[in-house]
């Protein structure tokens, strides 16, 4: 098949060829996304809302380099989203192209390595195609705020091409090719510009060196890796100030067995790529005497145990399959606690992994292929069609899985479906139910949600539905409830100032509102309802102090610049009040109160 090919295309006709179909085959799996709109999950927080990637300029620049997403450092995946809003504006399908080029960039760069590790050109064309159209990357790449994993993994396979190009001129030329080692270099930089997790590089490059090229270890192989590893530390240094609060949340212990389950879970997933969700809620105990956590750890230490056998019987192949999976997935085992719930797993997680499992059966494809006894010439046809069956059945199970992407309702729904117990996706559910006005819905939704354990998220939204409809009674006693559950979370405490503000009880509000402030100092609403009661009570130094530090928190924070503007207004800093109006309104365009006053400034001009 390869010398029919070569006989009648050039090589970049070939090349040409494999881009198209690549390409085809994903817009197939989800080219459906170029019609979806933003989800809502953090493409608001990341795109629609933020101020600092709307168009490429100095100041956005400067913007995006030294702040987090709130908690990831990732301002190369920012200065992505400036380029699409430059080219696009606020149309969501320039973002979904974008995230779609990606994809194909990356599936390309799999076949590419792929074939830098095994030779083989049509089993890397084939391993290239199925993490092309794999359903367990759906999230990554119909979700913009996806967009870190894409192009993180877009410069780290880039940079991984660039290392093993260097290493095989080297192996030619004693003369060191100084021009690829440094720009593999650079695109490492630009890897973990757009998220940290890129930083296990180094231990790849390892690996590629002692179980690829098979080179004999000793101490003075590491010195070009040395460059990579003082990266890797840097950005890990500054990714670890972001994610403070949620290492704090769990034990070692904790982590270990979430991070055997989710890796079980990883691989399962790849293999059978259906009932897959946005959220994989747990909510239980964490026990190694539970069979689902001590099952995961037996299987996670068979895995280990696996490579060193390999190791040691010389099937290396199998030894760095199995250590790029494991240690590209390590760095997201930090990520288990989010927003006061815990989760065992994310589809894009494994979006890097993956290039080590496909390795794998890659590998085995070709050691079955040498095992072949002689007289069977139809087995690379067999196996070609095996293979293109597969590509065909993961193609179609992606379709369906960005259909899910749809809506917001067909989104959460079907995380509701396959896991009743997800409080995320109630919550959501129940919060559009309310915005409808279907408030009995929304309240059934979330009782019933209460029959699979108590959760202070739960009575919050249930306090807010009663709170919407006037049953201010019931909403005090759901809040209160919620605060009885988690003494230490600010969100009760400002859902009972807000009562409080509702009863004409100002003073037990701002109290309510600075125990929350105290309780976390990042909440930007419980600092613009402290700040708002301060202003009104006359004590304007102490509410701009609110206000500016709240912006610190979260510059996009609409509410917050309207009333800093009121404070400036009044000092007769007119042009910086006017700034912050004009920041506000183009965060929200329709809120009238901001519309008029940003009307009455621009006329006192």
């Amino acid at each position: 098949m390869e010398k029919l090919i070569a006989t009648r295309l050039t090589r970049w006709q070939t090349f040409t060829l494999i881009c198209g179909v690549t390409f085809l085959l994903i817009l197939a799996a989800f080219g459906r996304s170029l019609f979806q709109g933003f989800a809502p999950l953090d493409d608001d927080l990341l795109i629609t809302m933020n101020l600092a990637i709307r168009g490429l300029t100095w100041e956005h620049l400067k913007t995006v380099f030294t702040t987090y997403d709130p908690e990831l450092y990732i301002p190369l995946t920012f200065v992505s989203y400036q380029i699409d809003y430059m080219i696009g504006g606020p149309a969501p399908w320039i973002y979904h192209l974008t995230n779609l080029l990606l994809h194909a960039g990356n599936a390309m760069l799999v076949m590419w390595v792929m074939f830098l590790l095994t030779k083989k050109k049509w089993l890397s064309i084939s391993a290239g195609l199925i993490f092309a159209v794999h359903p367990l990357n759906t999230e990554a790449v119909v979700w913009l705020a996806g967009r870190k994993d894409l192009l993180s993994t877009f410069f780290f396979l880039a940079a991984w091409v660039g290392y093993i190009h260097y290493r095989m001129i080297r192996g030619v030329s004693r003369n060191a090719p100084t021009a690829t080692y440094c720009v593999s270099i650079v695109l490492f930089i630009l890897a973990l510009l757009s998220k940290v997790m890129a930083m296990t590089l180094p231990a790849i490059l390892i690996l590629t060196d002692v179980l690829i090229e098979k080179r004999k270890w000793e101490w003075r192989m590491l010195i070009d890796k040395i460059p990579y590893a003082m990266l890797s530390g840097i950005f890990l240094f500054v990714a670890t100030a972001g994610k403070e609060r949620i290492i704090a949340n769990h034990s070692l212990y904790e982590t270990a067995l979430m991070a055997a389950k989710s890796t079980v879970f990883y691989l399962q997933k790849f293999l059978l790529p259906v009932r897959l969700g946005v959220f994989y809620p747990y909510h239980g105990e964490i026990s190694l005497f539970l069979p689902t956590f001590l099952i995961g750890t037996l299987i996670v230490i068979a895995l280990i145990a696996g490579a060193a056998y390999f190791f040691v019987r010389r099937q290396r192949w199998a030894t760095f399959g199995i250590a790029f999976f494991l240690i590209t997935l390590a760095p997201t085992f930090i990520n288990f606690h989010k927003g006061g719930e815990m989760y065992f797993a994310s589809d894009r997680y494994p979006y890097l992994p993956m290039v080590g499992l496909v390795f794998l059966i890659a590998m085995m494809i070709v050691i079955r292929e040498k095992g072949a006894p002689a007289g069977r010439p139809y087995s690379h046809f067999w196996i070609s069609c095996a293979g293109g069956g597969v590509i065909i059945a993961l193609t179609t199970l992606s379709f369906f899985q960005t259909k899910i992407w749809d809506s917001p309702q067909a989104l959460f729904g079907n995380t509701l479906r396959l896991y009743p117990e997800s409080v995320a996706a109630r919550v959501a559910l129940a919060s559009m139910d309310k915005q409808m006005g279907r408030y009995d819905q929304a309240i059934k939704l979330l009782r019933d949600g209460l029959a699979h354990g108590e959760n202070l998220q739960l009575r919050m939204a249930l306090g807010s539905v009663y709170a919407k409809i006037g049953r201010v009674d019931d909403a005090a006693d759901q809040f209160t409830q919620a605060l009885t559950l988690e003494p230490d979370n600010p969100e009760p405490f400002v859902a009972l100032g807000v009562l409080d503000e509702y009863n004409k009880k100002i003073p037990e509000a701002m109290e309510k509102y600075s125990k929350a402030v105290d309780l976390d100092p990042s909440y930007v609403s419980a600092r613009n309802k402290l700040g708002s009661l301060l202003l009104e009570n006359g004590k304007k130094e102490a509410a701009e102090e609110q206000f500016r530090a709240a912006l610190k928190w979260n510059p996009n924070a609409e509410g917050v610049l309207y009333n800093l503007s009121l404070i400036l207004d009044m000092d007769g800093k007119t042009d910086e009040a006017l700034e912050l109006l004009e920041r506000a309104h183009a965060l929200n365009p329709d809120d009238v109160t901001i519309s008029s006053a940003l009307e009455r400034h621009r006329h006192a001009q």
